[in-house]
């Protein structure tokens, strides 16, 4: 299976890295054509307003927006979640398809990265939060709560999508590797119901 990282700047290599470990293909994205046989897709980190700036130039977003809505399995983290959000509080909406209010660099700047424990889904360890966006609202009962640092909101999911603010890629431990297999093998929400 050929999975498709959108690779304008950010943390696309680890991803790829990820998808190698559990015996898919990476694909870089770094134009339209490269969308064409994926079997899924993941928006990495990075900075949300530096993609956006360089899909100025592109036009690439409209299209990953068109294959997220024909239900390909998508997999965000950090700046790929603003990316998707439906409200962003500090920014403007880019590509909205799942159902969240974020704030962008909620936890603080670079300095103020840090290393926490999250429940995802039935796991709990600790992952990387780096300029981390906060889900500050649900917005629609589609959505499911499938990860959380304290009592922040740092996982959800809403049909074909599953937006992280976290980076579960820097860890590679071996329950989110497995649930990454069964999230592109199945292609939908696993474990969210």
């Amino acid at each position: 299976m050929k999975v498709g990282i959108l690779s304008f700047q950010g943390s696309f290599l680890d991803h790829s890295k990820s998808v190698s470990e559990i015996g898919f293909h990476p694909l870089l994205i770094k134009q339209s054509k490269d969308l064409d046989s994926i079997d899924a897709l993941i928006l990495p980190g990075g900075e949300s307003t530096a993609m956006k700036k360089i899909n100025d130039f592109s036009g690439l977003l409209g299209n990953v927006d068109e294959i997220i809505k024909d239900g390909t399995p998508t997999l965000t983290t950090c700046a790929g979640t603003i990316l998707l959000a439906k409200e962003v509080i500090d920014g403007d909406e880019t590509i909205p398809n799942i159902d969240i209010e974020v704030i962008r660099n909620a936890y603080g700047r670079q300095a103020e990265s840090f290393e926490g424990s999250v429940k995802f889904f039935e796991n709990e360890d600790i992952y990387c939060f780096i300029r981390a966006p906060k889900i500050t609202k649900i917005l629609s009962d589609e959505v499911n709560i499938i990860a959380e640092h304290n009592d922040d909101i740092v996982g959800t999911s809403q049909k074909n999508v599953v937006a992280l603010t976290f980076h579960p890629e820097l860890n590679n431990d071996d329950y989110y590797l497995n649930w990454l297999y069964d999230f592109i093998q199945e292609g939908k929400n696993v474990r969210s119901l």
